[in-house]
Parts: structure tokens; C-alpha cells; sequence
């Protein structure tokens, strides 16, 4: 879904969620994102 945000509105993506409270915003890091999703 963060490609396509990216894509569809052409906002840079700078943070991600990584809980449900907004102490769980960390930067984005796309190398560190395809890995997670690669394993």
C-alpha cells in the first residue's frame, strides 16, 4: 500500500507505522522495507 499511495497521489512517503499509537511512527526506509517483506 505505500507504493501505491506514493504513486497515486505523489506524496513522498516519510513515516510508517509500525504499532497503533503514534509513538509506533518510525522514518520510512525503503531498502529496510523490501527486506522485511523479502525476509
Amino acid at each position: 500500500i505505500v507504493f501505491r499511495v506514493q504513486q497515486e497521489l505523489g506524496v513522498p512517503v516519510k513515516l510508517v507505522g509500525l504499532g497503533e499509537g503514534p509513538d509506533d511512527l518510525a522514518p520510512f526506509e525503503p531498502a529496510a522495507f523490501v527486506d522485511a517483506l523479502l525476509g
